[in-house]
């Protein structure tokens, strides 16, 4: 994972050696998830956290490092879960890389704050004055860079068809996890997130590879949690 440079000190393994720390990142992730950044309130964060916008200051400098704290938080819970993800890993597999993207949607579902802040601050960062808005450009980015890359190695290796162009099919991917994420999230959970996810990977799959084969059972599915995922 790309870390944010920071005069303070990273959030990951001081924050879970760091009670207090931990608890003020926890309460701005709720609330950022909730009412979105722009609503959320030092005071509001540091009653939610049970001590003082004083304290949160002294912690984390202002509202906007601690914004950039909780995003590396959540990167980090992310990349501890599904390294192989990341732009360094191999394997020319795209099923295996296609269930890997279906896992960690899964995942995330275990996680609904996550799942909330993620859309409204990714909503809110499209003003390029939003503190977050740098961080949501260089995510997307990675991200995409990412499974172009799988998806090439996959090209070269004979998997998918050779016309298949790994950058655009990225986008695709992203542009539709996003889209249900945002739909899940306004159904309240109800919505079967990883059903459609899954259906739509599998039509992705029949229709890139050589051999005209989906993903297959959804084997990796076991760890995934029940529909209907939430709180």
């Amino acid at each position: 994972m790309e870390q944010h440079t920071s005069r303070h000190r990273p959030t990951g393994q001081y924050a879970a050696a760091d009670p207090r720390r931990a608890a003020i990142i926890d309460a701005a992730l709720a609330l950022f998830a909730k009412a979105g950044y722009l609503n959320s309130s030092l005071a509001k964060i540091a009653t939610e956290a049970g001590t003082s916008a004083t304290v949160i200051t002294h912690h984390f400098g202002s509202k906007q490092r601690l914004l950039m704290a909780v995003l590396e938080a959540r990167e980090e819970r992310t990349v501890r879960t599904f390294g192989r993800l990341g732009p360094d890993a191999g394997g020319d597999d795209v099923r295996a890389l296609f269930r890997e993207v279906l896992a960690l949607a899964a995942y995330n579902l275990t996680q609904p704050g996550l799942i909330q802040l993620h859309t409204k601050l990714s909503a809110e960062a499209g003003d390029p004055s939003h503190p977050a808005h740098a961080y949501f450009a260089e995510r997307y980015e990675r991200v995409a860079r990412s499974l172009a890359a799988g998806l090439q190695r996959a090209v070269d290796a004979g998997q998918l068809k050779p016309e298949v162009d790994p950058e655009g099919v990225a986008r695709e991917i992203l542009a539709v996890s996003d889209g249900l994420q945002v739909q899940w999230a306004i159904a309240e959970g109800r919505l079967d997130f990883v059903e459609l996810y899954r259906a739509y990977l599998d039509r992705l799959t029949q229709a890139l590879a050589v051999d005209g084969e989906g993903l297959g059972e959804p084997d990796a599915q076991r760890s995934m949690p029940s529909r209907h995922a939430r709180k």
